[in-house]
């Protein structure tokens, strides 16, 4: 039975009255209550929201109804990896980034050596760990971590908090998923491990970077009491699947032989994370990692790429570097994919976003040292363009309602089903734009941010079509006045 007809008689149960009753006092079908209740049916939104009603549930039974009822018609699997990447994407809205170095603080009191031998205790294990990632990245000499973790660790939240404070080090971590095959759960499963990676990428000044696998499931089984490990220059922990034991090691000879191998099983695995901050490469990225059939986007402003001519390319394109003819012919031909898209192109933004643009022109995921805000004639054009876009189908945009839905405001984020996820740093980015952007391959990842995207519209996160639908009218009458005020 699913979650959702357990619940919904539990809820009647509680009633004390019949069935029947509650259906015809509630004016919903009797038998679709008993369809509903043997997971023959699902009812709909309206009867569903008349038995809240007629039950006068209270707020945390509504709340919890409303998710299984969600999670019935997506499916668990898929209800989970959505409230993911909300949670993704609140995470890394969140983050805090450096631009300096900043001394980190002590993590011990006293310069107590490092414990070699065998470790009892999460906590005691921990604050070795933390004692031992203090002394090496302070120790003056280029720092390299090579890690392979359980994925309910925890130490991603120390080393984001390393990065933030300007420390530099590099970390290569070696991440097994599941195949898609592998049955329900694998997807969400595989997103969790992601989650911890990709604010790591972000803070990390581009030193973190990660390879996987694919382990089938129960394959990870392991006779091996510390079959996880991370090396350091000078020290090797391995540690059990809890990380609840460790055993610090200092030989050197160890050590080589630990990432010695780690290099060779790396090479044999697929990269998951890379980096680029070159304009050329960034818009060969953007031709290479989306298809034509369809298109997704989520950032702080609309993606107008579709309304960018040749001529607005070359007219806002300031920047008289030897290769500006080479990026407004790059930047055509992305621009002109999109412009030739008839449908699936969709694009979630923020209402800040849209008002930005409209108001000052700055288009966010272009460098400012490269280009210069739109006038009113062309910022106005667009506008309209996306508005009747809007309303032939054309563009499916959706205005994020944030108390819902967290919109990093430094990045554009694309996804393809096939190509994966790309996140691309923008001018709000403390560090400049293009100067950290990741793409991210394999199991499934590109798909399950599509299917989200694809969710969004009609959904809680968003804004109703009528709202949207209002806020750019009203930019737009702004803009038309602006217009008659100047001519």
């Amino acid at each position: 039975m699913s979650k959702f007809s357990v619940y919904l008689r539990s809820l009647l149960d509680k009633s004390g009255e019949p069935i029947a009753r509650i259906a015809e006092k509630a004016g919903v079908e009797r038998t679709s209550i008993h369809k509903a209740l043997k997971d023959e049916r699902t009812l709909s939104y309206v009867a569903l929201k008349r038995l809240i009603q007629y039950l006068e549930l209270t707020l945390p039974e509504i709340r919890e109804l409303n998710q299984y009822y969600e999670m019935l018609l997506q499916g668990e699997d898929v209800y989970e990896i959505q409230e993911s990447i909300c949670e993704l994407l609140s995470d890394i809205s969140q983050l805090h980034f450096s631009t300096g170095t900043k001394a980190a603080a002590a993590i011990l009191e006293d310069e107590a050596s490092v414990r070699e031998g065998l470790i009892y205790g999460k906590p005691q294990v921990e604050k070795e760990l933390r004692h031992i990632l203090y002394q090496e990245i302070q120790d003056g000499e280029p720092c390299e971590l090579c890690m392979f973790l359980p994925q309910e660790s925890s130490l991603s939240e120390e080393l984001i908090r390393l990065w933030e404070c300007g420390q530099r080090f590099r970390v290569s971590q070696m991440v097994s998923f599941q195949p898609n095959h592998s049955g329900e759960g694998t997807n969400l499963a595989n997103f969790q491990l992601l989650q911890q990676m990709i604010p790591m990428a972000l803070v990390s000044f581009g030193q973190y970077f990660a390879y996987y696998y694919f382990e089938g499931a129960g394959s990870s089984v392991s006779v091996d009491p510390f079959p996880y490990f991370i090396v350091t220059p000078h020290y090797l922990i391995r540690m059990n699947q809890k990380m609840s034991i460790a055993q610090i090691q200092g030989s050197a000879g160890v050590i080589g032989l630990y990432q010695k191998h780690f290099q060779q099983v790396q090479e044999e695995c697929q990269t998951l994370i890379t980096y680029t901050n070159d304009l050329i490469e960034v818009l060969g990225d953007y031709m290479n990692s989306t298809t034509v059939e369809e298109y997704f986007t989520i950032m702080l402003q609309p993606c107008f790429g579709r309304y960018y001519t040749r001529e607005i390319i070359q007219k806002y394109f300031d920047a008289q570097e030897p290769w500006k003819t080479q990026v407004v012919e790059l930047a055509d031909q992305r621009m002109g994919m999109l412009r030739d898209m008839k449908e699936n192109y969709y694009t979630i933004f923020t209402e800040s976003g849209l008002v930005q643009f409209a108001q000052k022109g700055i288009i966010v995921d272009l460098p400012s040292e490269y280009t210069r805000p739109l006038d009113i004639p062309d910022r106005l054009a667009m506008l309209k363009s996306f508005r009747d876009d809007l309303e032939n189908g054309r563009v499916i945009g959706c205005i994020a309602d944030d108390g819902k839905l967290s919109i990093p405001p430094y990045l554009t984020m694309t996804c393809d089903p096939r190509f994966g996820v790309h996140f691309y740093a923008t001018r709000g980015f403390v560090r400049g734009a293009y100067t950290c952007n990741l793409h991210i391959q394999g199991a499934n990842i590109g798909k399950s941010f599509c299917e989200f995207i694809k969710f969004l519209p009609n959904s809680k996160f968003v804004y109703p079509k009528e709202k949207t639908r209002e806020v750019l009218k009203r930019l737009i009458s702004e803009l038309e006045e602006a217009e008659r005020c100047s001519g």
